[in-house]
């Protein structure tokens, strides 16, 4: 018997974004609305002619397959939906469907050596499918893990460097060089989530009337 993805619930990822993306997934609103309203005239439609208890088993497979169509990037009505779909297809281009019961070691906690600093302006929390937040956790760090030891062990031979601010004492250039060499091949799931947001986006704006794009 196959567990329903929704069983292992929903994680809580707040995303760091470019300046604008939040008012572009703030305009999607009414299409987000129209195609809920599309998909619960579709489930009247299911359950026409149906005993009580026919019904009620037939609602329920509905709620399933809505889900696996969210999952899919068929039914976008929602920002999870959005980010959800387009995760999906980022995991399976990168061949991450094969993680899916890779167990995280103690040291792929916290914050990683390498990890970029970048400028983020904006910030948008969801709530998205828990087996699905630990995949992208697994496969960035089946990418990173090996640049992270090496990082890690920079910093034990360079305990007084910056990397982030080259100008102060610490380290030669030939250490910086190598610490950018190693920090370059550490892909977070930051980045992960921001690619799943551009995805998503790129993706519903081809089906957007042109009073919203």
């Amino acid at each position: 018997m196959t567990t329903p993805r929704s069983f292992f619930g929903f994680k809580a990822v707040t995303i760091s974004v470019r300046f604008e993306t939040k008012e572009k997934l703030d305009g999607l609103k009414p299409y987000f609305a129209a195609e809920a309203e599309r998909v619960r005239a579709l489930g009247a439609t299911v359950v026409v002619g149906l005993a009580p208890r026919e019904a009620a088993a037939r609602r329920s497979r509905w709620d399933g397959e809505k889900d696996e169509q969210r999952r899919h990037g068929v039914l976008t009505d929602s920002l999870r939906a959005l980010i959800t779909g387009a995760l999906v297809q980022e995991v399976a281009e990168r061949g991450w469907d094969e993680l899916e019961r890779y167990e995280l070691p103690h040291q792929s906690r916290g914050r990683w050596p390498g990890s970029p600093q970048g400028n983020w302006p904006e910030r948008i929390t969801v709530d998205l499918p828990a087996d699905l937040v630990a995949l992208v956790h697994a496969g960035c760090w089946d990418v990173s893990k090996e640049a992270v030891g090496k990082l890690r062990d920079w910093k034990e031979r360079h305990p007084k460097a910056r990397p982030t601010r080259p100008f102060r004492t610490g380290c030669s250039p030939e250490a910086l060089e190598e610490y950018q060499y190693y920090a370059a091949q550490v892909l977070t799931t930051g980045e992960i989530w921001r690619e799943a947001v551009a995805r998503g986006l790129k993706r519903v704006e081809h089906h957007l009337p042109p009073l919203l794009r």
